[in-house]
């Protein structure tokens, strides 16, 4: 006899199959569609009050790898003034939007939150410059078993924060062991397909050998992944994440006196956003001094995200989508602006951003200092004979959770060991172990 919490949660499923669209992610048509693949480690737990996608939200949320991301550093880190942009608040931002165009377009609105809060999950502390540190230590030493990596189950040489987010949430977090049996949040399988999919449109990188889908899913434990753009509410975040670090980056880089509002206003895709606002209200946006952001980012965000929805909606009409098969066999991206709209985007972002906030000095400084963090501490703990400055425990769970993949195989277990000790680590804690080994006056502390 069910309980009352299942009644409720099949009352949910019901509500899912009557209300979202035939190409939506559905929570029992997926676990009756994937069967025994729809999580990592088959189990029935009890659905109370929740669907599937419920259960995988919370459990992101709760993780400790969710709560570092307050800690991380989008472009500056965390010893700069607290209110320039960290990783938690980036992937909340994202939640938002994604979620918003996903209810738009009657998609399942909490896979679409499970996949947005969990998407930067693998991220190393400093942002892209510790990912650019960890890839490049990875990528470019230890040739002496590059065979032996070649034929893991897991990518080792290299690093992209897409797929280790697929690491935490496979076998680094700890929380549900006795259910997995080795570590891991045992998601089902479309919101870890969704946080890995959103390095999708990515060209091929010789210095970061895993930063595409097709060179990922050459490895055995990645295949079930697939070369595809994941589902359409992955697709909601992906296009989400890009509208979040575009005006989080602006906000920054006009906050700390790198970007002028004045030279912003008129680029072409300022001027090709107020043009469009026109279409959907009456008013005009403008970014002519500090103060005017806050109005020139609720007007730009409501263009880009009603153009996305427009454009979605009719990229939908003529797409051949049955259901989620048909999207996950289809290399089509349909949720995102137009193409005009696109080019403008990319073509600001590549100027002011790439070729301008980044370059700066300060900006130059931290990432300097953050690599050079990354490592020297990648040195001092490859160099210690048997890792014992890394914590026993963490070894241990570490050694479980990757038995399948490095199988006593000492120099991949080292590798991977200390990939993820640091990558894990939040700004202010990799800060404090460079400086406890590597600072003479500093004093060892229990």
């Amino acid at each position: 006899m069910k309980s009352p919490g299942e009644i409720f949660a099949d009352r949910l499923e019901e509500k899912e199959e009557r209300d979202l669209a035939p190409y939506a992610l559905k929570s029992k048509e997926r676990r009756s569609k994937l069967g025994e693949a729809f999580r990592e480690k088959p189990t029935k737990p009890p659905r109370e009050y929740r669907t599937e996608y419920h259960r995988d939200r919370d459990r992101i949320l709760w993780s400790k790898c969710f709560k570092r991301l307050q800690h991380k550093t989008q472009i500056f880190p965390h010893y700069v003034e607290d209110h320039y942009k960290r990783r938690l608040t980036h992937s909340l931002e994202v939640a938002q939007i994604a979620t918003t165009i996903a209810r738009a377009l009657e998609l399942n609105e909490t896979a679409t939150e499970a996949i947005a809060l969990g998407h930067d999950l693998g991220h190393t502390p400093f942002g892209h410059a510790g990912e650019k540190a960890l890839n490049k230590i990875l990528a470019n030493n230890f040739k002496e078993i590059k065979t032996k990596a070649a034929h893991c189950p897991i990518p080792i040489l290299g690093f992209d924060h897409c797929v280790h987010g697929i690491e935490s949430v496979s076998r680094i977090e700890k929380e549900y062991s006795a259910e997995t049996g080795h570590g891991g949040l045992n998601l089902t399988f479309d919101v870890r397909d969704g946080i890995l999919k959103h390095m999708y449109e990515r060209e091929r990188d010789e210095e970061r050998p895993f930063s595409n889908i097709p060179e990922v899913v050459k490895f055995a434990k990645y295949e079930i992944y697939g070369d595809n753009k994941s589902s359409l509410e992955a697709q909601c975040v992906h296009f989400a994440d890009k509208v979040g670090y575009l005006f989080g980056d602006i906000e920054d880089g006009i906050r700390s006196n790198i970007l002028e509002c004045k030279e912003l206003n008129d680029d072409p895709f300022v001027v090709e956003l107020r043009k469009r606002f026109k279409k959907y209200r009456d008013d005009s946006i403008a970014l002519k001094r500090k103060e005017d952001f806050v109005s020139f980012r609720s007007k730009a965000l409501t263009t880009l995200i009603l153009d996305c929805i427009e454009n979605a909606i009719e990229n939908l009409k003529k797409s051949p989508f049955g259901n989620v098969d048909d999207v996950l066999l289809s290399n089509e991206r349909v949720i995102f602006v137009c193409d005009d709209l696109k080019e403008s985007w990319e073509a600001f972002y590549e100027k002011w951003m790439r070729g301008n906030l980044f370059k700066n000095e300060l900006v130059m400084a931290c990432t300097f200092k953050a690599e050079k963090i990354v490592a020297d501490l990648f040195k001092a703990y490859f160099e210690v004979e048997d890792q014992s400055l890394i914590k026993k425990t963490y070894r241990g769970h570490c050694r479980k959770a990757y038995q399948d993949v490095h199988n006593s195989d000492e120099d991949l277990f080292k590798l991977i060991l200390i990939r993820n000790y640091i990558s894990g680590m939040t700004d202010a804690f990799a800060t404090n172990q460079h400086a406890r080994l590597f600072v003479a006056t500093e004093r060892i502390r229990l």
